[in-house]
């Protein structure tokens, strides 16, 4: 697993288990941080659909999302990886995340993107990373802004239009 133990200052990444999805419930049944996602299911099965599709990405070198926690107390705050993501017939590396709500305004998602980053390309696993963003989530798209990123394109992805955000390693290597 890509990130199996990544440290940040504050954060910590381990592997989704199934044991998580009481936490994530908290995130999947709060209208205002899915607001941007398709969930097509009851909330439980559409969690338990998440967990195991991390747990796939995991086996079948794909990357996925992982639990991001508080390294002083373990607490999970969110979610953050690098996911194998097809976008318009292209294969690219992909930072995601997604944070409980109470968790919002602490950088915790800005840290635990930049340190996916950071991780991709010193471990030389692309050229270019990107986030794929609903053009109405303001808050997604500042966190990619802080992490170097620039608005590359629109298309639509999986049925839904997104901005696609990337950076190059080559402009990650002048601020590192």
């Amino acid at each position: 697993m890509l990130l199996n133990n990544l440290t940040t200052d504050r954060l910590r990444f381990r592997p989704l288990t199934l044991e998580d999805k009481p936490l994530l419930m908290d995130f999947f049944e709060d209208p205002i941080t899915t607001e941007f996602h398709l969930i097509d299911a009851e909330t439980p099965i559409y969690a338990d659909n998440w967990l195991r599709r991390q747990l796939s990405r995991y086996t079948n070198d794909q990357g996925g999302l992982h639990a991001v926690e508080l390294l002083e107390t373990g607490e999970l705050v969110g979610q953050c990886g690098l996911l194998y993501q097809w976008v318009d017939g292209i294969p690219k590396w992909e930072v995601g995340y997604h944070f409980l709500r109470k968790h919002w305004g602490n950088g915790y998602a800005t840290e635990a993107a930049q340190a996916c980053r950071n991780f991709c390309f010193e471990n030389e696993m692309a050229e270019t990373l990107i986030s794929l963003i609903h053009p109405d989530n303001l808050r997604s798209q500042a966190v990619a802004k802080r992490n170097g990123m620039t608005e590359w394109k629109r298309t639509i992805w999986r049925k839904m239009s997104v901005v696609v955000y990337r950076i190059r390693r080559s402009e990650w290597e002048s601020v590192v």
